[in-house]
């Protein structure tokens, strides 16, 4: 079973996965836009797509073993202050994934509460 080292490189790789992302969207896709080679409105989806995606982690992680989900969440409090100290972030990243870190925490322990 995957333990906290596993955790802990999701938890990282979801927010640079999140920069990579931002700046595809925020710096590439504008200059492709401009230039003819995209329609414009078509990453519309992408807030809506990134909001099911949450969700469904939340939801996957009642799945996760204590060590990967501390790994998950320590792997995201570590990662977030790094990118938006460096300003490939902002607010709204922290509170989605915080968010997200307190409600996959707050569900475990409600299940793990509940079988007792």
């Amino acid at each position: 079973m995957p333990g906290f080292e596993h955790g802990y490189e999701r938890g990282v790789g979801m927010i640079a996965q999140t920069v990579v992302v931002a700046l595809l969207i925020g710096k590439l896709v504008p200059v492709l836009v401009e230039a003819g080679y995209l329609p414009s409105g078509l990453f519309w989806w992408i807030i809506p797509t990134s909001i099911v995606s949450v969700v469904m982690t939340v939801d996957a992680s009642r799945f996760w073993s204590f060590g990967y989900l501390a790994g998950v969440c320590i792997g995201i409090f570590v990662a977030l202050p790094i990118f938006i100290k460096a300003g490939l972030l902002g607010p709204l990243d922290l509170l989605t994934y915080g968010g997200l870190a307190v409600a996959a925490v707050a569900l475990r322990v409600k299940i793990h509460s509940s079988s007792l």
